[in-house]
This record gives C-alpha cells, sequence and structure tokens, in this order.
C-alpha cells in the first residue's frame, strides 16, 4: 500500500506535533527552537506524492506554518524540481544510489540535478538552488525519498523520527551541562567526537567499558554509553541505539561476552555505521557476530587486552579514522559537491 495525500499530511502534523510535545517535556524553552525541524518553523510545507515513484518533504519560509500536498503521476524528482520540461532532456547531473545523501549551501547548474537509483534512496537539501540556463529555484530545506511505502509515513514513524531528534538534543545538552559549557560550545567542540561504546553491563563488562571509554577520553573524544543515554518514555533501548549512533562519529563495541549488545550489533550493521567489535584475547562472546568484517568493508575485529586497553583502543581510533577519511574520498569521487561544500 502507498502513501496518499491524506496519509502524508498526517504524517506531516503528527512529526511536528510529536516535536513540539517532546521538546516542551525534555528541553528547556531557550533550546527548543534549536531544534532543526522546529528552526525551521514558521513555514509553509509542502508534501509531495508521486502515484508512479517517491515522497518529497519542503519547507519554505512563510508568516504561519501551513500544510500543502502536491499530488501527481510523474516521479518524485520531476515534480519536486519543477523544472520546465524541456530541461529534462539536457543531461543528468547526480545519480543518488544510497540514503541519506545530503545537499548543503551550494548550488546545483548546468543539467537536471538528480535522479534516485531505488526505492531505497533518499537525498536532502538544504539552502541549495537549481539553475538551468535562465531558470532558477531556491529550495530552503527538503527531503526527497524513493520510498513511498504507506509503512514509512504513518503516524508511528512520523512520532519515532520526531523523539529521536529530541532524545539526541537531550543527550548533547545533558553533555554540556556536565561540562558547564553552552550547547553551542558543545556542539562545536565535541559533536564531531562523539563515539558510541557498547558492550555488557555485568560487573565485569562494565569495568571493560569504563576503560575503553578511558582510553577514548584520553585520546581526545567523548565517549557515550548507553546508560549516559537520558531516559525518555517512548524509547526502548534499540531505538536509543539508533538516535545516538546515528550521530555518532563511530562505533566501539566491546564483544567480550553474551549480552544485549548483540542486537546492538545488527544496529550497526544494518545503519553502515563504521564500528569496531573488540574481543577479550581474542574470543567473542557469541558466534553471532564471529566474522561480521567479512560481509562489511565498515566493521573492523580486534582482539584486546581489558587489563590494558590503551594500545588496542589506539588501533581502533586509527583504524575507525582512516575508514571514515576513506568513505569521505569516495563519497568525494561519486558526489563532486561533497568536495566543494
Amino acid at each position: 500500500m502507498n502513501v496518499t495525500e491524506e496519509s502524508l499530511r498526517s504524517y506531516i502534523e503528527a512529526f511536528h506535533r510529536s516535536l513540539e510535545v517532546s521538546a516542551r517535556e525534555f528541553l528547556p524553552p531557550e533550546y527548543r527552537s534549536e531544534l532543526f525541524h522546529a528552526s525551521l518553523l514558521p513555514a509553509r510545507i509542502t508534501g509531495y506524492v508521486s502515484t508512479q515513484f517517491g515522497v518529497a518533504i519542503e519547507y519554505e519560509r512563510a508568516p504561519e506554518t501551513s500544510i500543502q500536498i502536491v499530488r501527481g503521476s510523474a516521479r518524485i524528482e520531476d515534480l519536486f524540481v519543477q523544472a520546465p520540461p524541456q530541461t529534462r532532456a539536457i543531461g543528468l547531473m547526480f545519480n543518488i544510489a544510497a540514503p541519506g545523501t545530503g545537499f548543503a549551501k551550494l548550488t546545483l547548474s548546468g543539467g537536471f540535478p538528480f535522479r534516485l537509483a531505488s526505492q531505497n534512496a533518499s537525498v536532502s537539501f538544504e539552502d541549495v538552488a537549481f539553475e538551468i540556463g535562465q531558470w532558477k529555484r531556491v529550495v530552503l530545506f527538503a527531503e526527497v525519498s524513493g520510498n513511498r511505502d504507506a509503512a514509512n509515513w504513518n503516524i508511528g514513524k512520523a512520532e519515532s523520527r520526531a523523539k529521536d531528534e529530541v532524545l539526541a538534543a537531550m543527550l548533547q545538552l545533558t553533555r554540556a551541562n556536565e561540562r558547564k559549557i553552552s550547547i553551542s560550545d558543545y556542539i562545536r567542540e565535541f559533536k564531531s567526537k562523539t563515539i558510541l561504546v557498547l558492550g555488557d553491563y555485568d560487573p565485569e563488562g562494565s569495568n571493560r567499558l569504563h576503560g575503553i571509554a578511558q582510553s577514548l577520553v584520553a585520546l581526545g573524544y567523548d565517549p557515550i554509553l548507553v546508560k549516559d543515554i537520558p531516559d525518555h518514555p517512548h524509547h526502548d533501548l534499540p531505538q536509543k541505539v539508533v538516535a545516538i549512533g546515528a550521530i555518532s562519529r563511530f562505533v566501539i563495541v566491546d564483544d567480550s561476552s553474551k549480552s544485549g549488545h548483540l542486537l546492538e550489533v545488527q544496529l550497526c550493521k544494518i545503519n553502515n555505521w563504521v564500528t569496531v567489535l573488540l574481543r577479550a584475547g581474542g574470543v567473542g562472546g557469541s558466534w553471532m557476530t564471529a566474522g561480521a568484517s567479512h560481509a562489511s568493508n565498515v566493521i573492523n575485529e580486534l582482539p584486546y587486552d581489558p587489563s590494558s586497553p590503551s594500545h588496542a583502543i589506539g588501533n581502533a581510533v586509527q583504524w575507525a579514522e582512516a575508514k571514515l577519511q576513506e568513505l569521505q574520498r569516495k563519497f568525494e569521487g561519486t558526489y563532486p559537491w561533497r568536495a566543494r561544500s
């Protein structure tokens, strides 16, 4: 079943309603308006529903917030970009194959801006201009997805995504308060150094996690343990891991014993996070995670000594940073605007 005009309107309304309610409950007044989607308001929000392929949501500045839905039989790229029909034959600039691709603060000119290569592909635009000859269109912010499955745009998904945004803000605010600095200073100095650390919380496991975290701090990182993530009554543990993993630089897992982290490793795989699995003495907690790096080039498996983890953590960090640089080079080669921006 595919999303309809009515269900997309309900999704947008539910997302912003949930964002406002959760922010009011969990964030101080002065920080609520800094949530990304809240900062876009007031806005004229336009939802685009293609009966052929894809969905999009766009925000434009306006005196007051309103929602309108545009439905059409053209693919979502044509419905959203709104370029003159003759420009579609000029040539394609970018073919987007991956989810979560982003453009920010630039101009795309000379050809039709983009196509989505599959249902799983998605792209966002923030302060981006499209130019083809004399025609020009400026986008404040928009999200475009190839997925028009109604299950991806229901009220439950809207509420979950809004609460994820609030939970990430809660974590950043908590960390800033711990350091007695402003949230803006925390984001500037620490956000890019956040490392999610997963593992077992029995007494031995907690000691191992504490040693890993201390080694990361010594290297200038800001490790986050699941127990450090603020409680949000509408999030279970996997939801908390996904919300914070999405804003972390990379993930380190102590995979030395059987525990709930076995499910969390699967979340790392599904989301393609750069991940290091550390195993005490080279022995993992379960065959479920053995050989994880064979099927993924963003996962590494390393032995370590929990009584003296610094050397192994140094190797883990070195590998993760090198992998992130490798991915950046590859994405810049694939998507030239990333190099320019």
